[in-house]
């Protein structure tokens, strides 16, 4: 369950607008707490997944689409045993602006980049809205052009138009949004401190007098907006960020452990099994072999 703040630009400096299609479990599972400039558009093309905006979770299905504000923390995951595949479409409103003094800008992008306008997060297919947006997206997606950039001008029509239908449906924020803003902001230390120091002994006192709470009121608010109590999180946080380097390193686990936090081995394998169902070196074992059969259909395609 990581948390991070996602730094790069999605797309180039110049158009920073991009598509990603995800496959869940086969290629991920899925993108764990982060945050980012862009606004996101997810759509699910099959199956379904869980998307969790601040402390809002939902079921997105095939058909729905889900908006997300920029710099809104946010989680797309498995959602069960299902398998799905959806997109994401990221891009800046820098993309879409003519200047300083451009009059969508003012009107429109920053009023939603600012959350002082609110979109609507899930837009199912039982959503005006949806039926609106769906033809535009699936234009995206199957024209070529989309991932060469070769035809910024189609896609800036097309991005203008849904922020144009999207725009129509959003709300103005009220007081109680503008402090749980404030709120959020804060957690985002928090969560940047734990990834850049989670390998440290970490403590509520310590994390909850960054934001200036009490103790028993951070941990009840970081409960509320993560859905996990600080000490499972960070458990969480130090197996994933452990199981990512048991795959893409050749490192001795034992030292992963110890660098991830844990002091104890006997313990770091046993939660390492309760989450993931496998020892660490069955693990690594298992994702070697899916990347080599996703080489070998790679490679069978080609041909």
């Amino acid at each position: 369950m990581t948390a991070y703040q996602e730094t790069k630009i999605h797309g180039t400096h110049s158009f920073p607008f991009i598509i990603y299609g995800a496959k869940v479990p086969e290629l991920s599972r899925g993108v764990a707490l982060h945050w980012h400039e862009e606004m996101e558009i997810v759509y699910v093309v099959s199956g379904a997944i869980t998307v969790s905006v601040r402390n809002t979770e939902y079921t997105a299905q095939k058909g729905d689409i889900i908006l997300i504000h920029p710099q809104t923390i946010h989680e797309i995951r498995q959602h069960g045993e299902d398998h799905a595949f959806y997109f994401n479409i990221l891009f800046r409103f820098s993309a879409l602006e003519s200047g300083i003094d451009d009059i969508c800008r003012e009107k429109y992008f920053e009023p939603i980049y600012t959350r002082k306008m609110l979109m609507p997060e899930f837009v199912d297919k039982s959503h005006p809205l949806n039926a609106d947006l769906t033809p535009i997206i699936e234009k995206m997606l199957i024209d070529p052009h989309y991932q060469r950039f070769h035809d910024e001008l189609m896609i800036k029509s097309r991005l203008f138009e849904m922020i144009y239908l999207i725009f129509r449906y959003c709300e103005r924020a009220d007081k109680s949004t503008a402090y749980e803003d404030i709120v959020y902001e804060k957690l985002k230390l928090s969560l940047r401190y734990l990834e850049e120091n989670y390998a440290e002994n970490i403590t509520v006192e310590k994390i909850a007098s960054m934001s200036n709470y009490s103790d028993s009121h951070f941990s009840k608010l970081f409960k509320q907006l993560t859905g996990e109590p600080l000490n499972q999180y960070l458990k969480n946080y130090r197996l994933e960020t452990a199981a990512n380097r048991i795959i893409n390193e050749k490192t001795k686990i034992s030292e992963i452990a110890v660098s991830c936090g844990f002091s104890n081995l006997s313990y770091f394998s046993r939660a390492f099994f309760e989450k993931f169902q496998m020892t660490p070196s069955e693990f690594r074992k298992a994702e070697k072999e899916k990347q080599l059969r996703m080489l070998q259909r790679r490679r069978a395609d080609y041909e």
